[in-house]
Order: structure tokens, then sequence, then C-alpha cells
């Protein structure tokens, strides 16, 4: 009996036994594919590059900064002007990062017209190459004609050479 009387006590005061008020919150927004991939790239790829390229920029700052043998040995003068070789490259090839990124994320937009626009200039490449041809024929005719006739005329001056120096010994 008093096992009874628990389980109703345990079951009125029980959080399982209140429903869910409902909030004002609403649904989160279902993200697309490329959506999450942007995301997901921007956190695991660009910004630790980031973090990095810019925790080694400072980290090379403080030991060219805050070297306290910089002007007392040969070593410490060399290793101060690794560092102020290194920054600049440092920063260039950072620059060159985000020149590259831009390129691709560009190439990525491009890629939904690509097609289209690559079936358009294959046809104006084309049409480009067969008047080309067809021009270079129209030229050549005339040539070809020139050459073909000389070659005709040297093969006659040929035989009519070859019959009248027959028995003739050179």
């Amino acid at each position: 009996m008093f096992f009874n009387t628990l389980r109703v006590v345990f079951w009125t005061f029980s959080c399982y036994n209140i429903p869910m008020n409902e909030t004002n919150f609403s649904a989160p927004i279902p993200r697309t594919p490329e959506q999450i991939h942007a995301r997901e790239r921007f956190w695991q790829i660009l910004l630790p590059l980031i973090l990095v390229c810019v925790l080694l920029t400072v980290g090379f700052t403080f030991l060219l900064l805050y070297s306290t043998e910089l002007g007392s040995s040969t070593q410490s003068l060399a290793a101060a002007a690794l560092v102020a070789i290194a920054l600049p490259l440092m920063l260039l090839s950072l620059v060159f990062l985000l020149v590259l990124v831009a390129l691709i994320t560009g190439a990525g937009k491009a890629s939904a017209w690509l097609p289209g626009a690559g079936a358009q200039v294959l046809a104006v490449f084309r049409s480009i190459n067969a008047r080309a041809q067809s021009g270079s024929r129209a030229l050549l005719k005339p040539l070809m004609t020139i050459g073909q006739k000389s070659a005709e005329l040297q093969f006659l001056s040929a035989r009519l050479r070859s019959r009248f120096t027959k028995g003739k010994v050179r």
C-alpha cells in the first residue's frame, strides 16, 4: 500500500507527467548542402589557416623585436635578418592565398553558367575556324594552280629533253 501511494505521488510530481509548454522559438531553418559545406569550409579550413598565419606572423615579429642579443653576435643578427626577410614573404603569400581562394570561389560560381557560355564560345570558334579555312583555300587556290602548271611544264620539258638527247652521251 505504501508503494502504491509513493508511485501515485511520484507520477503526480514527475517531470515526465507534465506536458511541454510551447516556446516562441521557431524551428531551425533547414540549410542546403552547399550552405552547410560553405560553413564547414570556413570553420574547418579557412579560419584555422588564417589563425596559424596570424600567429606565425605575430611570433616572428616578437622574435625580431624582443631578441635580447640583437647586436652582440652574428648568429642573432642572421636570425633577425631571416625573420625580416620571412615576414614580408609570409604576408605576400597570404595575399596570394586570398587571391587564390577568390579565384576558386569565382570559378565555383562561374560553373553554373559555364556550360551554356562554353557552348556559345565553341560555336564562335568553330565559325572562325570555318571562315579561316575557306579564306585560306581561296588564297591558296591560285598558288596551287601555278605550282601545278609549273610542275606540268617541268615534266614536259624533261620528256622533251629526254627525247632529244636519247642517243647522245653527255
